[in-house]
Formats: structure tokens, C-alpha cells, sequence
């Protein structure tokens, strides 16, 4: 199936044929009625959409905020939807378990039946175990529409499930899921997988139901990286989303904890991707860059976490991002409860409200340094792909994971070079400490030294242990770069 994967757009039979496949092999069973799906979900989506919702907020400047949750029974999953809805979300999560996306459907259903509304066995709610009637009416219980969130290199059934039940948006694409949360594929397989997905929801668009998909990229996973990087890879998904028919899709920009590169990276990648998708003829997408709070370690006491999330709220709104995906108050403590949620939700609202007012006073020259930097280094690194590719970005993909001109820090994806490193500079901003293969111009790389001098006056003699001691650099109360160490007061 991997086997001289392009960019190509599939074709019906190519689909179809991939369809009846993994259903066999995978349920056991014939196909869900796509006919049948498709006139229940434009039936559905007179209720509203997530892409409705997201040009609101890109028209209006008024941010959507969205949580990440999600539980194993049916009761407990429309409890905590309820309880989000009510503190403001835009559109509601359901986000899946992490035996689902491994195609354990069995094991999944097993524990759903040992789940209650209070206590579940499970990490994330089951879509496929609870099937897609009791889906829809899940769905259906709400005025807003929904997202399903998950990842995984195959998530093609949970895909099938998800939009037959009603949600009209999903998460995550080849870059992330194969090379960030697999070890073993190879990322033409990865990306395969993926356009199927991408393809189902272009079909569900060409029906009359707009589906947005978030282009997660390269944003690292409890780790830092530097901002064009992470950009290349959601410009990357951005494209074989679109070449598949997806028209609506959510920009990640992972904010790390710099104001200045947070609100830079925001700006960046949508006018990436706006001019990429120019270049392969994609004119007819519609972007949305969705800033996600800091992924990596929180504060474990309430009101430092508070301010981190506050630092994020920040950051996107002077860059006026139309999405904010937020995370808790008990992130650093363990798996954050519905009313920490609520809170977190609430208290982003009140500071993009606030902060968005103020907007146009907050754009420095520091920003300015910020955005140029990371539109040289992104660009130079996407038309060393595409060339590569001869045009196409997939096959330049591919082949520059052979080669380490696609490379990123601390891949668990053995086919990964993993020669990059990232560093923090004394602001806090990330740098390259090592750039691998990757095709950095001269310009870009004496711009970085120069800031890294101001944590070393030698920045080469900064190494490996300070990029692990830079790993807690927002968890601490106080953190200096210059030492790796927490400093106390």
C-alpha cells in the first residue's frame, strides 16, 4: 500500500477498495453505509460545524478556546462535554483512548464494560466500542459541534467512526503520528495511512459537510524545538491534507514560553502555508492557526500553572490566533479533572478578551527578529523537500528522512536521523544547538549564534546536558538558562 506513495489525490476505486479492507481485517465486518453517513451528517451539520466556528473566529477576531478531554462511559463522556460546554468552549472534544487508536477494539470494550461515570478504565472515550448510534446521540445532545481527537499512525476506523457519528473535525496527520508516535513505520506507510483519512474527509466535504483537520506538524511532545521546524512539518501535513480534499485546516503553533518567538511562530506558519499552498495550486483551503499551550512539563502547583497558561493566552492573542487550544491548572499533577478544565477554559477566555484588545500595542521589533528568522529557516528547509520531491512534497518527504535534510529532535521513528538538537537561549527562546543535515542558510545560523552568545560567551561550548537541563525550564518557579538550575528566592 506504501509503495510509491505520492501526493497524488486517491482515486474512487484506490478508496474504496482500501475501505472494504480494513474493515474486513480490522471489525471483522462489511463497511459502515458511507450513503447513509454522509445524509446523516448533512443533516447534522445544519446544527453547526467546527469550520462554521472557525471562521467566526477568524472574521470576528474572537478566539475560539477548546479543551482536550475525554472518558470511557457513555454517561461520564456527556458529563464532562456538559460541564465544557458551559464554561465557554467553542466546540466540544471527544478525545479517544489509547486502546482504540492502537486498533485494540476488543480489549477497548472490555474495559468500557468495567467503566462507570465515575471511574474509568480508560484513558479516552472508545468510539468505535460504543458504536455509532450511541455516538450520535452523543453528538446530537449538544448545540455545538464536536472534534474527535486522537493519534496514532492508523486511525482509519476510529476516522470511518467519527464523522459517521457526527463529528466534523479531527486531529493530527502522517508528520506527527509516524514520527513522533511510532517506532517502527516508515513514513511512506505512515503517510498512506493517512490519506485515506484525509480523502474520507474530503468526500464528507464534497458531500455538503466541511470537515477541518488540525496540521499538527513537528510540535514537539514534552520537549522544546525550534519554531520553523515544527512549522515545516505542519506545512507538510498541511499540503497532502489539502491534496486530498480537506478545504479546512488548523495550524499548530506549539508556544514554548519566549513571547516574542511565540507570537512570531503564530504569524509564521499561516503565511506559510498560505504561500505553499499557493505553490501547489491549493487556493481553495481555508487555514486557521490553532496556538496550543505549551506540551512539555507544567508546574505542579495551581497558580504557576496558572501563569504559564496565562504566558500562552498572551502570546496568541497579540498574534490574534483564532484558536486556542488550552490545557489545565492540574496538568503537572496528573489527568486533569473536568472542573479544572472548566476553569482553564474560563480563565483563557477572559485573557484573550482582554489581551486581543490591546493587540496592535504589543508588536516589537523583537517580534519582527522573531518572524524573519523563522520564515528564512522554514523555507529554506520546505524547498529543499519539494526540489527533492521534483514538486512533490511527499516523495521530497520521504526521501529527506533518508537523507537528514527532514530531520527533528528526539524522534522515537528509527528511520529518524535524530542529529538535531535544540537549546534555549538566555531569553528562553529555542535555537539549533545542532542542525544535523538540515539546510539552515549561513544568514539564519550566525542570527542564532549571536543570540546564543548571550547565554555563552563561547555558544559552542554549550552541550548536551543543557539541553536536558532546558526540559524543565517552564516546570521550575524560577529557571536560569545560563546555569540549567532553578533558582531560588
Amino acid at each position: 500500500m506504501a509503495d510509491n506513495v505520492t501526493n497524488e489525490r486517491l482515486t474512487d476505486d484506490a478508496f474504496h477498495a482500501q475501505r472494504e479492507t480494513i474493515f474486513r481485517e480490522q471489525l471483522g465486518r462489511a463497511p459502515y453505509d458511507l450513503d447513509e453517513a454522509l445524509a446523516f451528517s448533512l443533516e447534522n451539520a445544519k446544527r453547526g460545524t467546527v469550520a462554521a466556528v472557525l471562521q467566526k473566529a477568524k472574521a470576528t477576531g474572537v478566539a475560539a478556546v477548546v479543551p482536550r478531554a475525554g472518558v470511557a462511559s457513555w454517561e461520564g463522556q456527556r458529563a464532562l462535554m456538559q460541564m465544557l460546554d458551559e464554561a465557554g468552549a467553542a466546540y466540544l472534544p471527544i478525545t479517544i483512548d489509547s486502546l482504540t487508536r492502537e486498533l485494540q477494539f476488543a480489549e477497548a470494550e472490555r474495559r468500557l464494560a468495567s467503566s462507570t461515570t465515575e471511574v474509568s478504565a480508560l484513558n479516552g472515550y472508545p468510539i468505535v466500542a460504543h458504536g455509532i448510534e450511541a455516538n450520535r446521540r452523543l453528538i446530537q445532545s449538544f448545540d455545538k459541534p464536536v472534534i474527535v481527537r486522537a493519534n496514532a499512525v492508523d486511525l482509519r476506523i476510529t476516522a470511518e467512526t467519527g464523522l459517521a457519528s457526527g463529528g466534523t473535525a479531527f486531529v493530527s496527520g502522517p508528520m506527527y503520528a509516524t514520527l513522533e508516535y511510532s517506532k517502527n513505520t516508515p513514513l511512506s506507510e505512515g503517510i498512506s495511512k493517512w490519506q485515506y483519512i484525509f480523502r474520507l474527509m474530503g468526500i464528507y466535504s464534497e458531500a455538503g459537510v466541511p470537515m477541518a483537520d488540525d496540521a499538527v506538524g513537528f510540535s514537539q511532545s514534552g520537549t522544546c524545538s525550534v519554531p520553523a521546524l515544527m512549522h515545516v512539518g505542519v506545512i507538510l501535513d498541511a499540503l497532502i491534507m489539502a491534496s486530498q480534499g480537506v478545504k479546512h485546516i488548523m495550524l499548530y503553533s506549539m508556544l514554548q514560553g519566549n513571547i516574542a518567538q511565540d507570537v512570531a511562530s503564530c504569524l509564521a506558519v499561516e503565511q506559510l502555508a498560505t504561500e505553499y499552498l499557493h505553490k501547489l495550486g491549493l487556493d481553495d483551503v481555508s487555514t486557521y492557526v490553532a496556538s496550543s499551550d505549551w506540551n512539555g512539563a507544567f508546574p505542579e502547583r495551581r497558580p504557576d500553572a496558572y501563569g504559564l497558561i496565562a504566558a500562552n493566552v498572551f502570546a496568541a492573542a497579540i498574534a490574534r490566533a483564532p484558536l486556542n487550544y488550552v490545557k489545565t491548572i492540574d496538568e503537572g499533577i496528573g489527568v486533569p479533572t473536568a472542573e479544572s478544565n472548566a476553569d482553564s477554559i474560563r480563565v483563557t477566555r477572559y485573557l484573550m478578551n482582554l489581551i486581543g484588545r490591546q493587540a496592535h500595542a504589543w508588536r516589537t521589533p523583537e517580534i519582527e527578529f522573531e518572524l524573519h528568522l523563522n520564515l528564512i529557516q522554514a523555507r529554506a528547509i520546505l524547498d529543499a523537500i519539494i526540489d527533492l520531491g521534483d514538486g512533490d512534497p511527499v516523495v521530497g518527504s520521504i526521501k529527506g528522512i533518508g537523507t537528514g535534510i527532514l530531520d527533528i529532535p528526539f524522534s522515537p521513528n528509527i528511520h529518524v536521523k535524530g542529529n538535531v538538537l535544540p537549546i534555549r537561549d538566555a531569553s528562553g527562546a529555542v535555537r539549533f544547538l545542532d542542525h544535523g543535515a538540515l539546510p539552515i542558510p549561513a544568514e539564519a545560523l550566525e542570527m542564532e549564534r549571536e543570540r546564543l552568545s548571550h547565554r555563552s560567551a563561547d555558544p559552542s561550548a554549550l552541550g548536551y546536558q543543557d539541553v536536558v537541563d532546558d526540559l524543565q525550564f517552564l516546570e521550575l518557579d524560577t529557571f536560569d538558562p545560563a546555569t540549567g538550575t532553578e533558582v531560588k528566592a
